[in-house]
């Protein structure tokens, strides 16, 4: 029988293993670090495309905050506007009123009576003015006090002097004026 000496053809096909398993070690670990390079340069890329999405972004949120700052000075303006156009139409429903309260003053002064201030504070009236005597203010606030625009008509102050008797007149504008 003849003997055949396997030992070095095993010898070759280990050490063939090995060089496949050496090589195939040394493919994977380039694979790998191809795909890590490939992953990184992804991931970069990914970053970089984020960056610029949020620069356009912050453009476009300046831009509307632009548009949003014109906006809020526009309202306002508007509400501004919309303020004195009440205050005109609150006047000008009120000019009945200061008409009725200068016609009901013109007929009330008497002879001797002469109004030096008129000032309307809210919906406090205050007259001052002079008089030749007292009993001309009081005939004054009599009739001022018959008008249906001045309520709660009193004297506060008779000051006697060369000039006449200056007085100090305070009263209430009826409620349709406030």
């Amino acid at each position: 029988m003849l003997r055949i000496n396997l030992l070095p053809w095993r010898e070759q096909q280990r050490l063939a293993a090995l060089r496949r398993l050496r090589l195939m070690l040394v493919g994977g670990v380039l694979l790998a670090l191809c795909v890590v390079l490939l992953m990184d340069q992804l991931a970069r890329q990914r970053a970089q495309q984020q960056a610029m999405a949020n620069v356009s972004q912050q453009a476009v949120i300046a831009g509307l905050d632009a548009q949003l700052e014109r906006l809020e000075s526009a309202r306002e303006t508007l509400d501004s506007v919309r303020a004195q156009a009440d205050m005109l139409a609150a006047l000008h429903a009120d000019r009945g009123l200061l008409v009725a309260l200068f016609a009901d003053l013109e007929r009330a002064l008497p002879e001797g009576v002469q109004v030096v201030e008129l000032k309307l504070e809210g919906e406090r009236l205050h007259i001052v003015g002079l008089a030749v005597s007292g009993a001309v203010v009081a005939q004054f606030m009599r009739d001022l006090g018959r008008s249906s625009v001045v309520l709660d008509l009193e004297l506060k102050r008779l000051k006697s002097l060369p000039a006449g008797d200056e007085f100090l007149m305070l009263g209430r504008m009826s409620a349709s004026w406030s």
